[in-house]
C-alpha cells in the first residue's frame, strides 16, 4: 500500500486535533501556546498538505524581504511587465501578488495553497490598481474540474477553520477583512513556477509582518531581497536563521547596489552570509539604475535579473533541483 495517503490522513487528523485546541484561560504561557498553535497549522495548511495532495504543483518561489527593498521592482521585472504595485507608498505591497502561467492558475485559484487567503483579482490589465477599483473574489470553484480547486466552496480535505482566522476563538469583531492573494498570470512565468511578492518582513502594520512570515513559511524557494544600505538588518538575519532551521531553500538578491561600492558591499554581505552558516546560499547583486530609483515604477534590464530567472527556470524545470526546494 503507498504510505503517501496514509501520511495525508495521518497529517490530516493531527492537523484537526491541533486546530481543536483552545487555550481561553489568561495563563503563564497561553499566549505563546496559542501563537505556536497557529504557526503549526500555518506549517501543516500551506506547506505540507498541499503538497502531498499534489506533488505536481507548481513550485512557490516567495519574494520577501525589508520596506523599501525592491520586491515589487523585481517581481515585475522577472515577468517582464508591472503585476505588482510599485513606488513611494509604504507599506506598497499589502495584498500579496501571485505570478504563474496561465496553465497553472487552477493550481492557485482553488483553496488547495494558502487556504485562508481569499483569492482576488483587480480590474485592470496592467496589474495596477486605480482609485476606486472593487476587488472582486475569486470564486473557489471556478476551477472545480482543475487540479487545485479542493473541494469547491469548502477549504478542501482537513483544512477547517483556524483558531484566530476570524472563525476562531481569537477573532476580534473589529479586524479589517482577511487578508487576501491577488492571482496574476504570465506567459513569461515558465511551467511550474509561481512568483509571489509578499509583503514587507518588518512592516509597521502587524498584519501585514505577520502574514510575510506565514508566506514564507509556505515558500518551496525564499528569495530575500535587501539593499547596500539595509543589509545588515536584524530581522532578515533572524528571518534567514529561522528558514535554516526548517531547511528551506534560500536565495539572496542584493539590490541597489553603487556600482562604485559593488565589490566591497558583496564582499561584506559574503562575510556576514558565511559567519551565519548561510555561505552556501545562491546570491545575485543588481546594481543602482535609474529603473531602481525614483519612484520604482520602471523594469530592471532584462540582463539584471536573467541570472535569478534562469535560477529559479532550472529549480522549477530540473526533477532533481526541484525535489530538492519542494523537500
Amino acid at each position: 500500500m503507498d504510505a503517501q495517503p496514509r501520511l495525508l490522513d495521518a497529517l490530516s487528523a493531527l492537523r484537526d486535533r491541533v486546530a481543536a485546541a483552545r487555550f481561553p484561560l489568561a495563563l503563564p504561557g497561553a499566549v505563546r501556546a496559542r501563537r505556536n498553535r497557529d504557526e503549526l497549522l500555518a506549517q501543516l495548511d500551506d506547506y505540507l498538505l498541499p503538497r502531498l495532495s499534489a506533488s505536481g504543483a507548481p513550485l512557490l518561489a516567495v519574494i520577501g524581504g525589508s520596506t523599501g527593498a525592491g520586491k515589487s521592482t523585481l517581481v515585475n521585472s522577472l515577468v517582464g511587465r508591472p503585476v505588482s504595485p510599485a513606488g513611494v507608498l509604504r507599506p506598497t505591497t499589502r495584498t500579496p501578488v501571485l505570478v504563474c502561467h496561465p496553465n497553472d492558475q487552477p493550481w492557485f485559484a482553488g483553496r488547495r495553497v494558502l487556504p485562508e487567503l481569499a483569492r482576488v483579482r483587480m480590474p485592470r490589465q496592467d496589474g495596477r490598481p486605480e482609485a476606486g477599483d472593487r476587488i472582486d473574489p475569486y470564486a473557489y470553484d471556478l476551477f472545480a474540474d482543475g487540479p487545485g480547486s479542493g473541494s469547491g466552496s469548502g477549504p478542501g480535505p482537513g483544512l477547517g477553520p483556524r483558531p484566530g482566522s476570524g472563525r476562531g476563538d481569537d477573532a476580534d469583531a473589529d479586524d479589517e477583512q482577511p487578508p487576501a492573494l491577488r492571482i496574476e498570470t504570465a506567459d513569461s512565468i515558465p511551467p511550474g513556477l509561481a512568483l509571489l511578492d509578499a509583503p514587507d518582513i518588518d512592516s509597521l502594520v502587524t498584519r501585514n509582518r505577520d502574514l510575510a512570515a506565514r508566506l514564507i513559511c509556505a515558500a518551496d524557494v525564499w528569495v530575500l531581497v535587501t539593499t547596500a544600505t539595509r543589509y545588515a538588518d536584524a530581522v532578515p538575519w533572524h528571518l534567514l536563521r529561522s528558514a535554516k532551521e526548517y531547511d528551506a531553500t534560500l536565495v539572496t538578491v542584493l539590490d541597489r547596489v553603487p556600482h562604485q561600492v559593488v565589490a566591497e558591499v558583496s564582499r561584506q554581505y559574503g562575510t556576514l552570509l558565511d559567519k551565519a552558516g548561510l555561505g552556501d546560499v545562491p546570491r545575485f547583486t543588481i546594481p543602482e539604475l535609474p529603473e531602481s530609483a525614483g519612484d520604482g515604477s520602471g523594469l530592471l534590464p532584462t540582463s539584471a535579473v536573467a541570472g535569478l530567472r534562469d535560477w529559479l527556470a532550472q529549480r522549477a524545470q530540473d526533477p532533481a533541483a526541484r525535489a530538492v526546494a519542494a523537500a
